[in-house]
């Protein structure tokens, strides 16, 4: 954000909720300019270089989608907020259209808005402003700044749920900002050319906590994941199996996880790679399933084995009559294609109920276990092995 400042456009045809809106992002440090007339939007969005947006996806004459489209064109990378007094579904829609143009969706609020709700957004999206140097980034990856959290999934075995497998998932401890998510340096990775490196961190870190966890009796598959570059990268696969080698890990207890989007970039090229990590008997997991634009032929011709229910579908689970159709539908398409199948996202026990009944094999989310250190996920894995009920009530 230029100067470090943070400046908030506010579009909304109420100027009642843009002066609500302005005294809430007051208290959160934002300079603060509101529109009542979408028409003068774009040269707004220019003259005052806005770190945040918040926009109301429905106004006479003209709505928020629009808008978006603009902010797209004039390349603002500012964090966005939509807001609108339509219902949820129509908003989640609103966000994943945004995410797809490539736009920095913070997050979105159903009117009315809670002021709680509204200034934790807009803190986030002062947050997602942040802009760390690539040679900070470089520097933490050189000399161990990163960590690794793993998130616990528990497949079903027999009558009960195990926790046999986990995600690995980075953060960086930022020596002056705290811990760091993903999100905020992943992008910086990928622009400058240190996503390799990155990634091979990381697999390096689970590869070597695999065998140690091995040496104390724990049997625990890892999941990671993957961008797009490390699939152009035809070396890969050799470095990979010689990191395994040199710590004697199976390639049975590491799956590597890609979205769709980035499985789909180039089919042809990424079947290279993928057969070599199949044949070294690595698992291939699809991500973040039914929110790319992939070819289902192009998915059943490469040799993904497990494929992931985003958690944008399990999320409503089991009262929403869509969700659990769209739910099912992909757990029967993923079993005929031969594929396990895990659901991301999994909050309440109802949600966890439901996928036992239409067969899900795998699942993980809060209900199971948040991103914790290597030593917190061994003390999370006990609880379930004795029943998913019993290892909710342990941690309350």
């Amino acid at each position: 954000m230029a100067n470090g400042q943070k400046r908030l456009l506010i579009m909304d045809d109420e100027s009642s909720f843009c002066t609500f809106v302005e005294k809430a992002a007051a208290r959160v440090g934002f300079d603060t300019t509101s529109l009542t007339d979408p028409a003068e939007f774009v040269t707004t969005l220019r003259a005052f270089s806005p770190s945040a947006l918040v926009i109301d996806l429905k106004m006479p004459g003209f709505d928020g989608v629009q808008l978006l489209q603009r902010v797209r064109d004039e390349g603002c990378d500012a964090g966005i907020i939509l807001v609108s007094g339509m219902d949820q579904r129509v908003l989640s829609m609103a966000e994943k259209l945004g995410r797809s143009h490539g736009l920095n969706i913070v997050g979105v609020l159903q009117k009315p808005v809670r002021l709680a709700d509204l200034q934790a957004l807009l803190r986030s999206a002062a947050s997602s402003q942040q802009r760390f140097a690539p040679d900070e980034l470089k520097h933490a990856i050189e000399t161990g700044e990163l960590i690794v959290h793993y998130q616990p999934k528990i497949e079903r075995n027999d009558d009960r749920w195990l926790v046999n497998s986990a995600e690995a998932l980075v953060r960086w401890r930022h020596p002056t900002e705290g811990l760091v998510m993903p999100g905020e340096f992943v992008p910086l990775a990928e622009e400058y050319d240190l996503i390799g490196p990155l990634t091979d961190y990381v697999l390096t870190t689970c590869v070597q906590q695999i065998s140690f966890w091995s040496k104390r009796k724990l049997d625990c598959r890892l999941a990671v994941n993957l961008s797009a570059r490390s699939i152009e990268d035809l070396e890969f696969p050799d470095r990979l199996k010689r990191l395994m080698d040199e710590h004697d890990v199976a390639g049975s207890s590491l799956t590597l996880e890609l979205t769709e989007s980035a499985a789909m970039a180039d089919p042809t090229k990424a079947m290279d790679i993928f057969l070599r990590l199949r044949v070294a008997d690595l698992g291939l997991a699809i991500d973040d399933f039914g929110t790319g634009f992939s070819s289902l032929k192009q998915l059943y011709q490469l040799p993904f084995d497990e494929l992931k229910v985003d958690r944008t579908f399990v999320q409503d689970l089991p009262g929403d009559d869509e969700a659990r159709a769209i739910v099912r539908a992909t757990i029967d398409m993923g079993h005929a294609l031969g594929m396990r199948v895990c659901a991301e996202g999994v909050e309440t026990v109802g949600a966890l109920e439901y996928l036992e009944s239409v067969n899900c094999d795998r699942a993980q989310g809060f209900l199971i276990g948040r991103p914790a250190s290597a030593s917190e996920f061994e003390r999370l894995v006990g609880p379930w092995q004795l029943s998913p009920i019993a290892a909710v009530h342990s941690r309350r």
